[in-house]
């Protein structure tokens, strides 16, 4: 988790990306407020794209939690 980005930086980075590259499609976000509500919001997909995304990214950071992952 060394490269975890603050949620400014983040956002900054995935708006560069928008503005400048036009490649990003469609975005998902859920976001923990200091409340410690969740939220969430997507743009222009089916619910179906929305949940299917989500458990890309599911996957991912399951996927690096392993690679970080050290046997005791």
């Amino acid at each position: 988790m060394d490269d975890a980005l603050p949620p400014r930086a983040l956002v900054h980075h995935l708006l560069s990306v928008i503005e400048d590259d036009d490649t990003v499609e469609s975005i998902v976000y859920v976001a923990r407020m200091k409340d410690g509500t969740i939220v969430s919001g997507w743009s222009d997909l089916l619910h179906t794209e929305v949940i299917g995304l989500l458990e890309v990214g599911k996957l991912q950071a399951v996927k690096e939690m392993w690679e970080d992952w050290q046997p005791r």
